[in-house]
């Protein structure tokens, strides 16, 4: 347990420096211009710097790891450099393309399967069996699989400890997965991811004293990914649709969003405030806070969302090795999500537009 303590330690003291020195690199890791944005949901310039604190606190997991002989979450952590320093890029100056930090995953992927050995070869699908059973196919799925992941897990990263407490909580199922396959160095790997976000959330939530940025959303859905892949890897009686169960936060929030942009027309990286998450943060200001209260409607959506968020990952680990009913509650899980978006959509639009509602309130909720 010492182990983990002292990592705790080495990230909290990583973000308390960084918000400590803000006034020193507010400049470049917290520009005015981010509060303007369209989906952003503070107020104030706040550094996003934050992923240098989840990093150092796993490079200091990784020494603990290493004395017991694990060397597998270093090799992922060393591959994961190229995406990290280019989200870090992106952090400090603003001028790196979507394109170019996907495609930087990509290669951290790429050098990750090389170095590892390791890519997906099952689907539990009769129908999609023939793609992993061809080793380029299944690394080309493998790598945007990867890709995707890191860049979901940047989507979802909109309120004070939204992104974080997924990580950790998928992060803590992971762990429960690999408990029950007997993985002890997985089940290391899963502590050290968890407890290196940890650190990081203290400063993030309720507050957000310190944001991820980029590098930091893209470093915990690359570890956490990566761990999936080595579970699915070293017991294959892991059911991949249990895997989906576990990320499934992430997953359906970029999915839905992907499918929102296609149906608008628009282009598949442009900004909007229509996430889940933002939709609950404006129904709470819409139904019981009112206007300008942003400051508590933020973490306050967190808290409503974050246990809605644990049920498909607690539902993942108990169908853990289960094909079928994961599946299923698979299916049921992503029926509940949209249906449950289209209703808070028009329900909080029904609100704004009955007699004696301001009309400049409807600035609040976007159109669907």
């Amino acid at each position: 347990m010492l182990d983990f303590w002292i990592q705790l330690f080495t990230s909290v003291i990583v973000s308390a420096v960084l918000v400590i020195t803000k006034s020193k690199h507010l400049k470049f890791t917290g520009a005015g211009a981010d509060t303007s944005a369209v989906q952003a949901s503070h107020t104030v310039p706040t550094p996003r710097i934050g992923g240098l604190a989840v990093m150092a606190g796993m490079v200091s997991g990784v020494m603990f790891d290493l004395a017991q002989g694990h060397t597998l979450y270093l090799i992922l952590l060393l591959t994961g450099l190229p995406m990290f320093l280019t989200g870090l890029g992106e952090d400090l100056f603003r001028h790196i393309s979507t394109k170019v930090r996907y495609l930087a995953t990509v290669v951290s992927a790429a050098i990750a399967i090389w170095a590892t050995g390791i890519w997906i070869t099952t689907a539990d699908s009769y129908g999609l069996e023939w793609a992993f059973a061809l080793p380029p196919l299944a690394i080309l799925i493998t790598l945007f699989v990867v890709a995707s992941y890191c860049h979901a897990f940047n989507l979802i990263d909109g309120l004070n400890g939204l992104a974080s407490g997924t990580g950790i909580l998928i992060a803590v199922g992971l762990a429960g997965i690999a408990v029950q396959a007997g993985q002890q160095e997985i089940v290391s790997m899963c502590m050290i991811t968890a407890v290196s976000i940890a650190g990081f959330f203290l400063f993030n939530f309720p507050f957000g004293r310190l944001f991820l940025g980029d590098s930091g959303a893209y470093i915990i859905g690359y570890m956490l990914t990566w761990t999936g892949l080595v579970i699915l890897h070293l017991e294959p009686a892991t059911s991949t649709w249990a895997l989906f169960l576990i990320f499934f936060w992430p997953l359906a929030d970029t999915l839905f969003a992907i499918y929102r942009r296609l149906s608008r027309g628009v282009s598949l990286d442009t900004a909007d405030r229509l996430h889940f998450h933002q939709v609950v943060l404006r129904g709470l200001e819409i139904f019981f806070l009112g206007r300008n209260k942003r400051r508590t409607a933020n973490p306050l959506a967190t808290s409503v969302l974050l246990p809605v968020i644990a049920v498909p990952v607690f539902t993942g680990v108990y169908l853990w090795n289960n094909p079928l009913a994961s599946f299923l509650a698979l299916v049921f899980f992503g029926f509940v999500f949209v249906l449950s978006y289209r209703i808070s959509i028009r329900t909080a639009q029904a609100r704004l537009l009955r007699p004696g509602s301001k009309q400049e309130n409807t600035r609040i909720l976007p159109a669907e």
